[in-house]
């Protein structure tokens, strides 16, 4: 009612003289008359000044009324680029929020996935550890004692014809031959069906990434306790860790990226197992947005991802041949669909080796994440606790039997994101539901650094 009453004071003394014949309407409802909802007037409504923050009708030879300051009530709003933000926009769009530095807003920077996927399973012979036998490398003689021997011997004289009796006893040696005894050292070996650290390790597009293209450097670490522990009993348990590097750079406006990673594995476990460090095969990956709504931070996408054999780790398998070491193919598709103050996001992806002896593997994996705190204006900027299913189906090399497997594999992650203006660290656990299981926990940790 005030800017009402405030309204009729100012505009009334103006319009006065030509009351009769014009009539001033303002749109959008009363006392809305900033920017953009200028009044609308009959035929002879007198001239009006466009450039005023407040349009009011003027008479013919009269100086145009521009207050200096805003009436009270109203929102001081600048002269000059009409697209430039006003404090009122915050009020048109509630989910409005402000520009992480990158430029990338916060409502449509979704987090990564954290992954889980521990590799492919290598049927081998390993030394696990050494025993010691004895060896006769040969003999020595010894003399234990004497066999008396008694011999009689008849003589006859040809002359006489007398026969003489003559007796004789010979002590013959006991001789023992005694064997030369050496301690050998024989290595213990057994079948085994462990990963091959570098093969198949932080290669999907689910490892750390999502389907949004993004501008980043990044470092990642996964430890997998007991693997393979289901599969070897009696083995001992063995551990492997796992350091990531990549990056990612956009182009296309931001509607398309490249990036590379490079794994650095080590594995733990009993002699002959552990004490492996190797470095893993290079994977070169590709993003496109198709749907890319930067607004309500909506994406339909998909790329391809390219793993090289350039890793070190080579191994004999159990039945004489050569680990296999492919080229790996991996198209994928994915989405991610934003709430207010959640996500959810979805990745498909078909993992085709060039050597047939490694399994083709199915991706899918979906992920949900709710921003838990959000404030842009601070350091930190957000906290997401995040919650995922990851299904691992193989379309070869099923036979746990074989000598390169790989079983099905479910498994729930569950982590949280803190976000700060340029960075986003994570942490997250996986545990693996289905049996046997592949390894009995999975701890990853994620630092990604925008530019």
């Amino acid at each position: 009612m005030r800017r009402l009453l405030t309204l009729f004071v100012l505009v009334f003394p103006v319009c006065s003289p030509a009351a009769s014949a014009q009539e001033v309407i303002p749109v959008g409802g009363a006392g809305r008359l900033f920017r953009g909802a200028k009044p609308v007037c009959v035929p002879d409504c007198a001239p009006t000044v466009p450039d005023s923050p407040w349009t009011m009708p003027v008479d013919p030879g009269v100086p145009p009324m521009v207050p200096p300051t805003p009436p009270p009530g109203f929102p001081a709003i600048p002269r000059g680029d009409p697209t430039l933000p006003t404090p009122l926009d915050g009020l048109r769009n509630p989910f409005a929020q402000a520009t992480e530095a990158g430029g990338q807003p916060a409502r449509t920077a979704n987090e990564n996935f954290d992954g889980d996927f521990g590799g492919v399973f290598y049927k081998r012979l390993v030394t696990v550890g050494t025993t010691t036998v004895p060896r006769v490398v040969g003999f020595t003689q010894q003399v234990v004692g004497f066999t008396p021997i008694t011999t009689q011997t008849i003589t006859i004289d040809p002359q006489t014809g007398q026969r003489t009796l003559t007796i004789t006893t010979t002590n013959n040696p006991i001789i023992v031959n005694n064997p030369i005894v050496t301690q050998t050292v024989v290595p213990q070996q057994r079948v085994v069906r462990l990963p091959l650290a570098a093969r198949y390790s932080g290669i999907l597009i689910t490892d750390n990434d999502n389907p949004r293209p993004q501008d980043r450097v990044y470092f990642g670490y996964n430890f997998y306790d007991n693997i393979g522990g289901r599969n070897n009993l009696g083995l001992g348990e063995v551990d492997l860790q796992r350091q990531m590097a990549g990056f990612e750079k956009t182009f296309l406006d931001g509607d398309a990226s490249v990036g590379m990673r490079l794994p650095f594995v080590q594995m733990y476990g009993p002699a002959g197992i552990g004490g492996t460090n190797n470095v893993g095969d290079l994977t070169l990956i590709f993003k496109y947005a198709f749907l890319n709504n930067r607004e309500t931070g909506d994406l339909i996408g998909g790329g391809m991802v390219l793993t090289t054999p350039t890793g070190s780790g080579d191994a004999i398998l159990v039945d004489g041949s050569k680990a296999p070491h492919s080229f790996i193919f991996q198209p994928w598709a994915g989405f991610v669909r934003s709430f207010d103050r959640a996500y959810l996001q979805g990745i498909t992806s078909l993992l085709v080796p060039t050597d047939s002896q490694d399994p083709t593997l199915w991706n899918n994996s979906i992920g949900l994440g709710y921003y838990a705190y959000r404030a842009p204006e601070r350091f930190l900027t957000a906290i997401v606790p995040t919650a995922e299913v990851h299904v691992r189906t193989p379309l070869s090399n099923r036979d746990p039997y074989g000598v390169v497997f790989l079983q099905d594999q479910v498994s729930l992650t569950g982590g949280l994101h803190f976000r700060a203006r340029r960075a986003v660290l994570s942490g997250a656990v996986n545990v693996p539901i289905v049996g046997p299981r592949p390894w009995s926990l999975e701890a990853l940790s994620f630092l990604n650094i925008g530019f």
